[in-house]
């Protein structure tokens, strides 16, 4: 039993190891690898720019409405007629 787990131990200890990689990456490869995480950031700015700026700016647009109704054009001015 104390051999099975020495054992057991051993072959875990190996599977923990690292491992020298060979690996090369040519310039082709790194072009590739930075233009996927540039591409990654630009898809969560825009997404964010998305989820964030046009809801906002929606609501800037009411309130401002609702602050000056004759500017905004919701109420008939003079020179406009009515409808």
């Amino acid at each position: 039993m104390n051999r099975l787990l020495k054992l057991v131990a051993i072959v875990a200890s190996l599977f923990v190891l690292p491992l020298p990689a060979q690996a090369y990456l040519g310039p082709g490869g790194v072009v590739s690898g930075v233009g996927a995480l540039l591409a990654l950031v630009a898809a969560v700015v825009a997404s964010l720019f998305g989820f964030v700026w046009f809801p906002l700016k929606r609501l800037i647009r009411r309130v401002r409405e609702r602050r000056h109704p004759i500017s905004t054009g919701m109420v008939p001015t003079p020179e406009s007629p009515a409808e």
